[in-house]
């Protein structure tokens, strides 16, 4: 197994999609948040079956449009960046739970749970999470939802000392991919990237993307 994953979030341009299936990202998201400029609106995006999980990227949704959503793109993670919950996290357990036993269509999918860190964040105060979350996003706080597209002090994750795993997110470039490599902390599964390998909102630079892959994979060094 790999030690670290990448997520590539925000694609919403059919053809670049079909040309970031190539590098094979272990994860791709999807923003179903309609004020992003990265919200999916060519839904046939979601013919193209790359071999990456599909993470739909919700923000202070319904659980039922959820669930639709889920079942329709067979989303395989269902990333919270809003206000969502603890309650709201179980609440979204239980619907899972109630499709599993009352659908044809199989239906299971990880949650995961953005949260929004600055210099004055108290992780403790995430342990209500831990038993409804099967990861967290540790993004940069801002006031607005989906990301800002800027990082935070990583030293701050020294304080994390939950057991619920999480991917760093927030404005990751390539240039930190050499880095990124050799990041250490013991709960830190992957990185999630996004705006900083972009030419513009939704298409990615493919080639910034597979550099950076191929540097936390170990496959190529930075100079």
């Amino acid at each position: 197994m790999k030690r670290f994953q990448v997520k590539v979030c925000g694609n919403n341009s059919v053809e670049n999609f079909k040309a970031l299936t190539k590098i094979e990202p272990d994860y791709v998201g999807f923003i179903f948040y309609p004020k992003s400029p990265r919200f999916i609106k060519d839904e046939s995006i979601f013919e193209i079956f790359p071999n990456a999980e599909r993470v739909g990227v919700f923000v202070n949704e319904s659980v039922e449009k959820i669930i639709q959503k889920v079942k329709q793109f067979e989303l395989d993670v269902v990333q919270l960046h809003g206000d969502e919950t603890p309650s709201f996290c179980q609440e979204l357990i239980e619907a899972k739970h109630q499709q599993l036993l009352t659908s044809e269509q199989f239906l299971d999918f990880k949650i995961w749970k953005a949260i929004g860190v600055n210099e004055t964040t108290d992780f403790e105060q995430l342990k209500g999470y831990q038993q409804v979350v099967d990861s967290f996003v540790l993004d940069t706080k801002s006031t607005q939802y989906g990301g800002s597209g800027k990082k935070f002090d990583w030293q701050l994750l020294k304080n994390y000392q939950l057991s619920t795993p999480f991917l760093l997110s927030g404005g990751i470039q390539l240039e930190d991919a050499l880095v990124l490599k050799n990041f250490k902390h013991p709960q830190c599964i992957g990185f999630d990237i996004n705006s900083g390998f972009e030419i513009e909102p939704g298409i990615k630079n493919i080639e910034k993307v597979k550099q950076f892959i191929d540097t936390i994979d170990g496959r190529i060094e930075q100079n």
